[in-house]
């Protein structure tokens, strides 16, 4: 019996799941969708699947979903919608043109409001359209789909009253083929563009948020799609797929749409295109692969000279540079995706920092390969998606480290080491230029870049118009919804902020700043738009076996391991100034080496103002005993008779970005 909360039972959520399951093992492929019909996956038409480990993971994401089954091609079944509410009365009106819907098909399924879907045989090529036919009547072909039987919600059931979805269905009733709209005259003619370019375009264009919520912003994108395809199924099918990115979405209301499209106001292809590039869109078919970003934005302005002002307000809405939210837009908002819960969201900004040897060139791969495989890292959960690690600095140690991760938890296939980059930050790097390139085709969910010293050679941290480049850089790998973490020192103070201009913290939405203790090393936020910065987290340094050498000798690669934070020192005051000093020069000495005699260490302390500036010898001494005890009360050096060394040895925890 139907409850009344708009809300299924767990017995109709089980029998969601069970219908499911048994309709991908006919061969059908499908999606969830919501308690109100709508799909809970971006880009259905493509995502639909008969795979029953991906029907497990989407049901476990949303235990109500119902499932959808697509027409058209992809499940080659069409679907006459016979609608039963309201003034509607479907089958009163193809009783009235002489039709006996109990004899139209042998499979048809009752609908939770008393209606019915009758299943046909696709015809090729026929789409969603119901021209022609009476008022209640809906055709579900290409690009449409229907609530699949078995299906329940809070309203009812979805119940299969005749046949079964394995039976051989009938051809499609001549008598009921929705009538084709006739040709119009002066129809635009298309810029000729492959049709996949023109369909990048369009999903290029934000269809997520409130910037084509506006009807007439909607239907302006629709018309210029509509006049490049000269409407055609593949076009409406297109049309749907970007309008369903937006919450309101409505396949009847986007079908009615696209039959009312004709060819007025001068809106083309060209229209979207331009659209697209005002996003950040570009296709390299139609602009030159070594223009700087300066001669693009020329050739946009020069382009735009070349409109009259009709086609330029079309094209270039005032209203679209500002958007102005009332509470209730901002409360109907979707949430961003999280790549790491709490931590990391989509298209985010971010820097691993910290100081030599603090172990950055460990913890990031370690949270990129999580990503990878969609596992939870320190007690958070990942949203599973494609990885990218630039090893800007040391791809061969960063290679030894992602097979150590590989023969700890398993493969990542997802997971790209990307060897090669030198220069991200010249405007005619070709290096740049492929890496958006692969970006924009691969569409990863992260990117981390290792590091940035490195990946952006030449710049000038201190000064303001230079780490806005980085910050332009990163962005822009953004386009396409990945976050980009950063590795980067930390400054001398070890004050936890990024090492140069100001601009770059400003511009983050996370900065995880690493600290060494003893063998441990702590992991704090000091910067967190996603969460709080209150949340720890700490890890130490594993060696994992990867082989034997030619001598037999082990080859070993470190390798991060999960701690338990309780085991981190509260952290107190900062280290004074001269025992800061000290151990960055201890630090300094054991580059090469596993420890050296203290007096080595002594005698280079006091030759360097840093530790004491005092004129006498003596004065020098005592500064020094006291920055030997503040080090040894914080257990950061160890002694063995004459010879010092760290309490974490620096090659372990040192990548090739602290060296």
């Amino acid at each position: 019996m139907p409850n009344n909360t708009g809300r299924r039972t767990p017995a109709q959520q089980s029998s969601n799941h069970t219908a499911a399951l048994a309709l991908v093992e006919q061969g059908f492929s499908i999606f969830p969708a919501g308690p109100d019909k709508r799909p809970l996956v971006k880009s259905w038409q493509v995502k639909a699947t008969d795979d029953a480990a991906q029907i497990v993971r989407w049901w476990t994401k949303w235990p109500d979903a119902m499932p959808a089954l697509p027409t058209g091609k992809t499940n080659g079944v069409a679907v006459l919608d016979v609608d039963q509410h309201g003034d509607k009365d479907g089958d009163a009106a193809l009783r009235d043109l002489g039709h006996d819907t109990d004899k139209l098909s042998p499979v048809w399924v009752t609908t939770p409001s008393g209606g019915r879907h009758i299943l046909f045989r696709w015809p090729d090529g026929m789409g969603n359209s119901a021209a022609g036919l009476p008022a209640g009547v809906d055709v579900r072909g290409q690009g449409g789909y229907v609530i699949a039987p078995g299906a329940a919600n809070g309203k009812g059931a979805y119940k299969l009253s005749s046949g079964s979805l394995s039976d051989d269905l009938p051809d499609w009733p001549k008598a009921l083929l929705p009538r084709l709209k006739a040709p119009e005259h002066g129809e635009a003619q298309p810029t000729g563009l492959p049709f996949s370019t023109i369909v990048d375009a369009l999903m290029a264009l934000p269809n997520d948020g409130d910037e084509y919520a506006q009807r007439d912003d909607w239907l302006r994108i629709g018309m210029a799609l509509h006049a490049e395809t000269g409407g055609d199924e593949d076009g409406r099918l297109a049309f749907h797929e970007w309008s369903a990115l937006h919450g309101s979405y409505d396949m009847d209301h986007t079908d009615a749409a696209w039959d009312s499209f004709k060819s007025e106001k001068g809106v083309t292809g060209n229209t979207m295109i331009a659209e697209a590039e005002l996003h950040g869109w570009r296709d390299l078919s139609l602009l030159d692969d070594c223009w700087t970003d300066d001669e693009l934005a020329e050739a946009d302005d020069d382009w735009k000279e070349g409109l009259d002002p009709d086609t330029l307000a079309l094209i270039y809405p005032p209203e679209a540079r500002l958007r102005f939210l009332s509470p209730t837009d901002c409360q109907h908002m979707p949430a961003r995706q999280y790549v790491v819960k709490g931590l990391l969201g989509e298209r985010d900004i971010a820097a691993v920092v910290g100081a030599p040897g603090a172990g950055k060139s460990l913890l990031a791969p370690y949270l990129g390969y999580a990503v990878a495989r969609g596992e939870e890292v320190f007690g958070l959960r990942t949203r599973q998606g494609g990885v990218m690690y630039i090893a800007a600095e040391d791809a061969h140690g960063m290679r030894a480290r992602v097979q150590a991760l590989h023969n700890q938890y398993g493969d990542a296939d997802q997971f790209l080491l990307v060897d090669g980059v030198s220069d991200l930050l010249a405007k005619d790097s070709e290096d740049r230029k492929e890496l958006r390139r692969t970006v924009k085709d691969k569409r990863p969910a992260l990117i981390i870049i290792d590091t940035l010293a490195v990946a952006f050679p030449g710049l000038e941290e201190n000064e303001a118009k230079a780490m806005g480049a980085v910050v332009a850089v990163a962005k822009s790998l953004t386009k396409w919804g990945a976050a980009v973490v950063l590795v980067h020192h930390d400054t001398k103070a070890g004050d936890g902020l990024p090492r140069g201009h100001s601009l770059l913290n400003g511009a983050l939405d996370l900065s995880l700043h690493l600290k060494r203790s003893g063998t441990l090393v702590g992991v704090r936020p000091t910067k967190n738009r996603n969460g709080s910065t209150d949340q720890e987290m700490a890890f130490s340094v594993g060696t994992i076996q990867l082989g034997e050498d030619e001598d037999g000798d082990p080859i070993t690669a470190a390798i991060c391991e999960e701690e338990d934070t309780g085991n981190l020192p509260t952290r107190g005051k900062p280290l004074p100034a001269s025992s800061k000093a000290a151990l960055d020069i201890l630090t300094d000495l054991l580059r090469d080496r596993q420890s050296i005699p203290k007096s080595d260490w002594r005698s280079a302390c006091l030759a360097r103002d840093a530790v004491s500036a005092a004129d006498k010898a003596d004065d020098r001494g005592k500064a020094f005993r006291r920055a030997l005890e503040e080090l040894a009360r914080r257990d950061l050096y160890l002694t063995r008779g004459d010879e010092i060394r760290l309490t974490t040895a620096p090659e372990v925890l040192l990548g090739d970005d602290d060296v």
